[in-house]
């Protein structure tokens, strides 16, 4: 059975100063209960003075800290008010994070609220500020990291179902600029960016008996995951636009971007891994060094998902892999400065790459394995690989393939390659012309073109004006075979 009462860090705490309190919501209970759920997470809150009022209560020289070491967050004043709709709010003041190490972490805001409310297992908490601006400053030796981060007119509900606890916030406006120095790896730059409508919804599974506050090492971690421990959480966004500038002396760039409304995923339990992520499309000004003119670019949609197994058992799991980027389109000064006669084909760039298939792993056992350089119990193994989709358009020419492959791992556990079986069917248009056109542009010479038409010759079947096909096929013992010969 999960465990639904919230262990959060002492930075949560500090943020929107949230418990678990179950009975009635009056300030003295909530109160009480929150410093109980900060000793049950491995924290105490210490406060200078506590000044009761009706139905209300301030606390001063708030300090959160872990038992027995210094405070790492201090709020200057929060109080606690009994609302009519039975729910109790916090109001606090100036928030710092104490971080160990060099850096500095201050939080300022206008207007926050932070209310509980009775939810199915247990408290619930909402948030509600006009702005929250987080500034982080980090000198370490030479290098140094100066960020500025406003979030604009943010709301948010957590709440505690019987099997997970929630998460929901939103913000009209996502505000950063940072600045970064580092002479040793030759980092000399600054970011800003402005993001609207961004909404943010979450989800995490505790199992019974951990505490986030014990997932100090991977072992611990480890352990949670395989009892239960799980993550989803999916961000949408609105239009962004920004700048970026890197002026390292050897390559300096700067860059400014708009990227149409986008969304990104990331799941993590024991069953699986996955990250996507997608935008709707995207424009770029560059001004890369030794450059007359900038390069403009935009694209359509771009899409990028990767998905795994994280602990398959006897029982393959399923992974994949995405790649798409639509409508990539040069500006004519772009194309001018490599292809000034206009030799090439200048029509939008497509490419699309779906891969897929089940495999045998323990990504938890390997991790530990890493850790401690030693072999991983149990080796990964590749069943299946399926190319779901394969294509490429550029320069007037297009190639597509697919193909699906099982794989002899018999020689794995000796230090040899997986033995893929199977087939895929690959198609090229148009790769012919692309090789007159390097010709003509000097990229290439008629001697090396030469090798190359052998090449495609030897490996391509012809199907037409510049159309060829092949068949390459992998058999049992690793033999290779292509539209019937074999290479291999």
């Amino acid at each position: 059975m999960l465990r639904t009462n919230v262990l959060m860090t002492a930075p949560v705490m500090a943020f929107l100063m949230c418990g678990t309190a179950q009975a009635a919501l009056t300030v003295d209970q909530v109160w009480a209960d929150l410093q109980a759920a900060a000793v049950s997470g491995g924290m105490k809150i210490t406060v200078a003075t506590e000044v009761p009022g009706d139905r209300e209560l301030t606390l001063n020289g708030v300090t959160i800290a872990p038992e027995g070491e210094p405070a790492i967050a201090t709020i200057s004043e929060v109080s606690i008010v009994e609302q009519e709709d039975g729910s109790v709010a916090f109001f606090p003041g100036e928030i710092k994070l104490q971080i160990t190490g060099p850096a500095n972490v201050v939080i300022n805001h206008e207007e926050l609220s932070v209310s509980a409310f009775e939810d199915a297992g247990g408290l619930g908490y909402g948030i509600d500020a006009d702005s929250l601006n987080v500034l982080v400053n980090v000198v370490d030796g030479d290098s140094t990291f100066d960020g500025n981060f406003n979030l604009i007119s943010v709301g948010g509900r957590y709440t505690r179902g019987l099997d997970a606890l929630g998460m929901e916030m939103s913000a009209d406006q996502l505000v950063y600029d940072i600045k970064q120095k580092d002479p040793a790896l030759g980092i000399d730059g600054a970011q800003i960016s402005d993001t609207a409508d961004l909404v943010m919804t979450g989800e995490l599974t505790l199992p019974e008996g951990i505490d986030l506050m014990s997932l100090q090492n991977s072992a611990a971690f480890a352990e949670a995951v395989r009892a239960g421990l799980g993550v989803s959480l999916e961000m949408t966004q609105g239009i962004s636009k920004g700048e970026m500038t890197d002026n390292n002396p050897m390559l300096p760039m700067s860059m400014v971007f708009t990227a149409e409304p986008g969304v990104t995923s990331v799941t993590m339990n024991a069953d699986e891994f996955a990250v996507a992520t997608s935008v709707e499309g995207m424009e770029l000004n560059l001004r890369p060094p030794m450059v007359p003119a900038p390069v403009n670019a935009s694209t359509g949609a771009f899409v990028l998902g990767l998905g795994m197994p994280v602990v398959t058992g006897e029982e393959a799991g399923e992974y994949g892999f995405e790649l798409k980027l639509e409508n990539l389109v040069l500006d004519e000064a772009a194309w001018g400065m490599i292809d000034p006669t206009a030799v090439l084909e200048r029509g939008p760039l497509d490419l699309a790459l779906d891969l897929g298939g089940e495999a045998k792993i323990d990504m938890l056992d390997l991790i530990m394995a890493g850790e401690a350089d030693t072999a991983p119990a149990v080796m990964p193994e590749l069943q299946t690989l399926d190319i779901r989709a394969l294509s490429l358009k550029a320069l007037g020419a297009v190639a597509t393939g697919t193909g699906a492959f099982t794989f002899d791992n018999s020689m794995v556990a000796m230090g040899g390659p997986p033995l893929p079986v199977g087939t895929a069917d690959v198609r090229l248009e148009g790769g012919n012309k692309v090789i007159d056109a390097m010709i003509k542009l000097g990229v290439i010479t008629e001697e090396d073109a030469m090798g190359a038409r052998m090449m495609m010759a030897m490996f391509g079947k012809p199907e037409g004006d510049d159309v060829l096909t092949s068949k390459i096929e992998a058999r049992e013992g690793g033999s290779i075979f292509v539209n019937g010969q074999q290479i291999q």
